[in-house]
């Protein structure tokens, strides 16, 4: 084993020879099997043990156990101990949670140096990834399961087998502590372990190292389409904090759900929305819109937009031109014009004496009506947005100016009636606002 590990390390660029390492140590088998081979090879080894608290009794023993054995080598060892409790609290699985404070922790020992951390990882936690990412859906980047490397964090025994550590425990007489959880059915990787695997091999001996062979083929296929949706997407464009895919990009293309799937991924949709947004870009469902927990895709005429969702904006009270909130996006300035105003969409000028202060500063609201300059009449803002093409995404940042209990300005697009200044108005009020 410890000559496959070497070439694996050296294949997958995974460390120098001689290059001091953490190793991540929970004292069961794969970590301490992992460590023994480490050392074997010649990388001096720094430890880092966490304690979760979940197991009592148990858990001490863990830490007491590596500890001990540190001591008796002469090992370097950090231990720590994490409270998943307010993770738990947030509706994270005990899993889940215990990863992020362990993640995080690392984290912080590898800015100490050295600045690598070995993970146990092996070929069968590879197996159990990739069946568990596709039952979930993950999209590509469940192809491969667990990759040798990412960031930081390198696995040097994941082309091993759990049977090859397990009898490379033996052989060199490396003492391990066994994990009662690993056999708890309430996990779904353990009823994956302990269920599905042993019924594929009944059903198709030879079946483990099948996949075994193929977490590795689809990892590097990921890879590579991972590269190639990259470089689809690099040139779209980006108005603001959206990003416009064309409904052109995806119509034709081999992979529509893959490039989807990339354009979404980090952004909380769930998968089974990607079919979904798909089917109202191909029926032309201008208006639809799709939302997770931080963004939005909106389906406009000819794009699909992806943008953030954006946080409830305040509205801002303006005592007089000379006392506007400073958070406000709007500022005026008093001015004389011996001209009419130039066309600036975010500046316009307005008749001082018109104008009744304190003055309102809001987004605008379904309902909401004025009487644009030169209509003859009222319209809905709503309409006017719809007349301008503000796209669907935009609209949320349209803000009016009310003064008087009257919109005075649709910032950007529209000025009232009566408030608009014209030459022999004398003093004007140039306001500018700032789109945000």
């Amino acid at each position: 084993m410890i000559e496959r590990v070497r070439r694996y390390m050296r294949l997958n660029g995974l460390a120098t020879a001689g290059e001091p390492l953490w190793v991540a140590v929970s004292g069961g088998v794969d970590s301490m099997v992992l460590l023994h081979v480490l050392r074997r090879l010649g990388h001096p080894c720094q430890l880092a043990h966490v304690d979760h608290g979940l197991r009592g009794a148990e858990s001490d023993g863990d830490r007491a156990f590596v500890e001990a054995y540190c001591a008796e080598h002469g090992i370097p060892v950090r231990t720590t101990r994490v409270d998943v409790t307010d993770a738990l609290s947030q509706g994270k699985s005990v899993q889940m949670a215990a990863r992020e404070l362990r993640y995080a922790w690392f984290e912080e020992l590898i800015a100490e140096g050295p600045v690598q951390m070995a993970l146990a990882h092996h070929a069968d936690d590879a197996v159990e990834t990739l069946l568990m990412g596709l039952m979930r859906g993950m999209g590509p980047r469940s192809l491969g399961g667990i990759p040798p490397r990412r960031g930081p964090f390198i696995r040097p025994l994941l082309g091993e087998s759990r049977a090859a550590i397990l009898a490379y425990a033996e052989e060199h007489q490396v003492p391990f502590r066994d994990d009662s959880s690993n056999d708890d059915p309430k996990y779904l990787r353990n009823r994956v372990r302990h269920e599905v695997l042993p019924l594929l091999e009944q059903v198709r001996p030879g079946a483990m190292q099948a996949l075994r062979r193929s977490t590795v083929l689809l990892h590097e296929a990921g890879e590579v389409l991972r590269d190639e949706l990259s470089d689809r997407i690099a040139d779209l464009p980006v108005e603001g904090e959206g990003l416009h895919l064309p409904f052109d990009r995806l119509q034709g293309m081999a992979a529509p759900h893959a490039l989807l799937s990339h354009v979404l991924e980090g952004r909380g949709f769930h998968p089974d929305e990607v079919g979904r947004i798909l089917r109202a870009g191909q029926d032309r469902n201008t208006g639809a819109r799709f939302l997770s927990d931080t963004h939005a895709v909106h389906v406009e005429r000819d794009e699909l937009v992806i943008a953030p969702l954006r946080p409830a904006v305040p509205e801002w009270t303006i005592g007089s031109p000379d006392a506007v909130p400073p958070a406000a996006p709007i500022r005026f300035q008093r001015v004389v014009p011996d001209h009419g105003s130039r066309e600036e969409p975010f500046t316009v000028l307005l008749r001082a004496d018109r104008l009744v202060f304190p003055c309102l500063l809001r987004p605008w609201r379904a309902g909401d009506r004025m009487r644009p300059a030169g209509l003859g009449g009222s319209k809905l803002i709503s309409d006017i947005l719809i007349d301008a093409k503000v796209p669907r995404h935009r609209k949320a940042g349209v803000h009016v100016l009310i003064s008087g209990g009257e919109i005075a300005w649709c910032c950007g697009h529209r000025v009232a009636e009566g408030f608009q200044w014209r030459l022999g108005d004398g003093e004007a009020l140039k306001a500018t606002f700032a789109p945000q």
